[in-house]
């Protein structure tokens, strides 16, 4: 009775014949469609851009009253103007690559999406990078120590690379091997990008910049 029920257990969370586990906890891959694995992984990229350099807009002084909330959310929806100049155009790169266009129009809807990718991308993290070196502690008289362990960010990011995979393959499951791939893709991205702010952000916030310096 035990074997049958460990049988029917394996089954029911294995994925299924045909099927390969990394296409589940990976669904980025695409394996029906491989022409929408670039602009997949190019569009995952550009919002984990996105959210790491938000977060460390937002809490990374947030000990300090010099740099009010106005101003952060001010850098924040900078942020999100610049990136969506090269998301918008790459989300709907990839729709087209899942429907199967082609022709000219496809074509000009790659290069608008893929030629601002990159000094997006680069623009954004230096300007997260320019604020995490400043020198905005009360007084100017201090220099900003942060007390952020060096393994956080790894840690929030393998978080959040977990905690995808494991909830695309939660839905693979629930869903009786019937979710499709794009669906999976979006479960997967959605819980990848929200493990990371929810981990990174209360590391931030707690860190207190500020707090040093006599």
């Amino acid at each position: 009775m035990k074997l049958v029920i460990s049988e029917r257990w394996r089954e029911a969370v294995g994925p299924g014949p045909g099927t390969e586990a990394r296409h589940i906890l990976w669904p980025a891959s695409f394996p029906g469609t491989p022409r929408a694995r670039v602009p997949a992984h190019a569009l995952a990229a550009l919002l984990f851009v996105t959210a790491l350099s938000g977060v460390f807009l937002l809490y990374y002084w947030a000990d300090n009253p010099q740099m009010r909330w106005e101003y952060r959310y001010a850098a924040l929806w900078q942020t999100v103007v610049i990136m969506a100049v090269p998301v918008l155009p790459m989300w709907a790169v990839l729709k087209g690559a899942l429907r199967g266009w082609k022709g000219v129009w496809y074509k000009l809807l790659s290069a608008a999406a893929w030629i601002p990718s990159v000094p997006a991308s680069f623009l954004v993290l230096l300007v997260a990078a320019g604020q995490t070196r400043g020198t905005y502690c009360t007084g100017g008289i201090h220099l900003p120590e942060h007390p952020l362990p060096d393994y956080a960010v790894p840690l929030c990011i393998a978080s959040a690379l977990a905690a995808g995979a494991a909830a695309a393959w939660l839905v693979w499951v629930v869903s009786r091997r019937r979710a499709r791939p794009e669906d999976l893709y979006r479960v997967w991205l959605t819980a990848l990008l929200v493990t990371l702010v929810t981990t990174l952000a209360p590391w931030l916030e707690s860190a207190q910049t500020c707090r040093t310096g006599a």
